[in-house]
């Protein structure tokens, strides 16, 4: 709502707020309970006065007589259990039983008035704001500041006598006169958009970004070269990016996506910027494997934090830890590009292969072990699978037998165990790690305990370790 003098009259909400109340929770014969003091530093108190149901039901009577008689106030959603008003300057939300278990009200003021100055930005995050980056996310947690970010954002650009444009669902930013603010309330997706590319703003601001319609209209007036500021609910700076990745094709994520801003207790925790390139993902080896990657970097600490790139039908995001290869978290330190593609294959060659099979990750390439029976299927019947597979992942797929089995360098040891189970013992150092061993005809996996151990209980197991040993397969 606009934030100018004749929108300070007198509201039936003002008795309950005071300059530290950031919101107020009624419910119907029950304590008032206050959210107070700053976004990210709050605390609830309770107090011991109890609303009764006619005086809440007097208190919204008052409030809907606000919104229906004095100008700039707006009833925002109006459905038959639930309510939405804007009253400068509280958001309203009114829910009717059997919705609810008893009639509420909530009501939500900012406290907190802030300028670009109060975020101590240098001069480089400044320029990059307020004249360099255009496809602008502001992220964080519910109530980490995000909208009184914007705010104080929108000011740079209003000084700057930019034409600027609101979506809201309430209309609750607290802007100049000058900013025209549209609701979703009383147009759709398309009217809004008609209008905006029509008129063809300089900025427009997006409260919030939500759902596949939202994401596809910031989409569209980016594209258009509309400068776009959005507001979205993440819990980590690069999980605002990946909501985008479910709704919207990758390729053109930079496109409209050029900088995130992750706000947590009212200050800029991260800056992040995205490029588009064309490269070997980090992790991967061979040149062949060259694709589009998204590089998303740290404007603050100039690192590369994060790829983004597909493999096969996925999009991977990636974190790049510190000296490369990307993502480390694989099992025995592999590269976590390994881990991922080795799950992801073996989910694809287990629809194809109607078989056991173990894989291997080989530089760039891959080697698959099957039983011997199995070799001779995969060329007759199964070969043109795997083909495509090999093409949908870019890498060679090499077929072998299990006779064929990297062996690992691991020193292990059988006793006896309970009711007759098997004990593998590993050396240290093999701890609660993932192990595949080659039983009889099959490749199974284990997780070591521990103490190291592999316990073997199936009876059918034992049997064949007892008459044929077993074999410890390097997985990588």
């Amino acid at each position: 709502m606009s934030n100018t003098p004749e929108n300070t009259q007198n509201y039936a909400l003002d008795r309950f707020f005071d300059e530290t109340t950031m919101s107020l929770h009624l419910k119907e014969d029950r304590p008032i309970l206050r959210k107070k003091w700053f976004p990210g530093n709050w605390q609830a108190v309770l107090d011991e006065t109890v609303i009764m149901s006619e005086q809440l039901k007097e208190l919204i009577d008052q409030i809907f007589t606000e919104a229906t008689n004095q100008r700039g106030n707006f009833l925002e959603i109006d459905r038959q259990l639930s309510k939405v008003l804007q009253l400068w300057p509280y958001r309203i939300v009114v829910v009717y039983p059997p919705l609810s278990d008893g009639l509420e009200l909530t009501a939500v003021r900012p406290v907190k008035k802030t300028t670009i100055e109060d975020y101590n930005l240098n001069e480089e995050t400044f320029d990059l704001l307020r004249n360099r980056a255009k496809g602008i996310l502001v992220s964080g947690a519910p109530g980490s500041g995000k909208s009184t970010f914007v705010q104080a954002l929108v000011e740079v650009y209003h000084a700057d006598h930019h034409i600027i444009k609101t979506i809201e669902s309430p209309r609750d930013l607290m802007v100049d006169d000058d900013v025209v603010q549209y609701s979703f309330t009383h147009g759709t997706h398309d009217e809004v958009r008609d209008i905006l590319l029509l008129s063809r703003p300089d900025y427009t601001i997006y409260d919030e970004v939500r759902n596949k319609p939202d994401f596809e209209l910031f989409k569209d007036l980016r594209l258009t070269g509309i400068g776009m500021l959005g507001v979205i609910h993440a819990t980590k700076p690069i999980d605002s990016i990946q909501r985008f990745i479910w709704s919207i094709e990758m390729g053109i994520i930079p496109q409209v996506l050029d900088t995130v801003i992750f706000i947590d207790k009212g200050k800029i925790e991260e800056i992040l910027e995205l490029e588009l390139t064309a490269k070997v993902p980090d992790g991967m080896m061979s040149e062949e494997l060259s694709r589009p990657v998204i590089k998303v970097s740290s404007f603050l600490s100039k690192k590369q934090l994060y790829e983004i790139y597909t493999f096969g039908e996925q999009v991977v995001v990636m974190p790049i830890p510190e000296g490369g290869m990307a993502g480390t978290a694989g099992s025995a330190g592999k590269p976590g590009i390994h881990t991922y593609a080795k799950e992801w294959i073996e989910k694809k060659l287990w629809s194809i292969l109607n078989s056991q099979f173990f894989v291997k990750m080989k530089g760039s390439g891959i080697e698959l072990y099957v039983p011997e029976f199995v070799k001779w299927k995969i060329i007759w019947k199964w070969g043109s699978a795997i083909i495509e597979l090999e093409k949908t992942i870019w890498v060679w797929i090499t077929v072998k037998t299990f006779d064929e089995l990297p062996v690992a360098d691991v020193k292990t040891s059988i006793s006896g165990g309970q009711k007759g189970g098997l004990f593998i013992a590993f050396p240290d150092g093999w701890e609660d790690r993932s192990v595949s061993l080659l039983i009889g005809d099959e490749v199974k996996k284990f997780t070591t305990d521990r103490n190291g151990l592999v316990i073997l209980n199936d009876r059918n197991e034992v049997r064949l370790v007892e008459r044929r040993g077993f074999v410890v397969v390097d997985e990588w």
